[in-house]
């Protein structure tokens, strides 16, 4: 992909939308293109941060495992999004892996020319600050869903998020257009794949929701909601 097509790319993003043609293209002229395939990684945790990403197409999960071996999925990102960003501002190491869902392709950019960008651009800055603000609220509500819902009310709230972010209208309901298996799902929720297995078979005979092929369709959208509103 030459510099053109990047600097198209760039542009759509919100992170760059009020910067001028020339500073665009002069990102531009500092990335490159990395293409992965499902499952691929992108970066490792604990790898050195020196680069900014952000999404050109498809679905990245970021992970991160404990001593003894259990992974947690604590995001899902899409086009637009930045990943990254606490490497860059830190210079430290990486604080997950991030793995690809599906095929996907993402803009790439060095720190070193990054940081000096940040630094004239303080609206761009902001932007990235708000992101981190927002994955910090993330996983405060993931800590707190898992300890004070129960796994209907987690996975009911889990997916009608995925379902605003991804979902399309569908004769059978309302499709989550994300490929997962019931183990990633399960990651997001903090539980495990006979859980998830379990919960979906009862929502299906009960006309709330159904996965197959690990494609998930929300059936009945006020059900759910109801369950999502629930502590209990």
């Amino acid at each position: 992909m030459n510099s053109e097509n990047r600097r198209k790319l760039l542009i759509e993003q919100e992170l760059f939308a009020r910067l001028s043609e020339d500073e665009v293209a002069e990102l531009a002229e500092a990335s490159h293109i990395v293409d992965l395939a499902k499952g691929d990684e992108l970066f490792h945790k604990g790898d050195p941060g020196s680069h900014l990403y952000i999404v050109a197409r498809g679905v990245l999960k970021a992970v991160t495992t404990s001593r003894e071996g259990d992974d947690l999925v604590f995001n899902v990102m899409g086009p637009g999004e930045t990943i990254g960003e606490l490497a860059i501002f830190s210079g430290g190491r990486r604080s997950a892996t991030i793995s690809a869902m599906e095929e996907s392709q993402l803009i790439v950019l060095r720190r070193n020319a990054v940081l000096p960008f940040l630094k004239s651009h303080p609206d761009a800055a902001f932007t990235l600050l708000a992101v981190l603000a927002e994955r910090v609220q993330r996983l405060s509500e993931m800590v707190e869903d898992t300890h004070f819902r129960n796994l209907p009310s987690r996975l009911a709230k889990k997916l009608l998020e995925l379902g605003d972010d991804y979902g399309q209208d569908h004769p059978e309901g309302f499709r989550i257009s994300l490929s997962m298996s019931q183990e990633e799902l399960g990651d997001l929720v903090g539980t495990t794949r006979e859980s998830i297995n379990k919960q979906m078979r009862e929502w299906k005979a009960n006309g709330l929701a159904s996965m197959s092929h690990g494609t998930v369709t929300l059936h009945d959208l006020e059900a759910l909601a109801a369950l999502a509103d629930s502590e209990a």
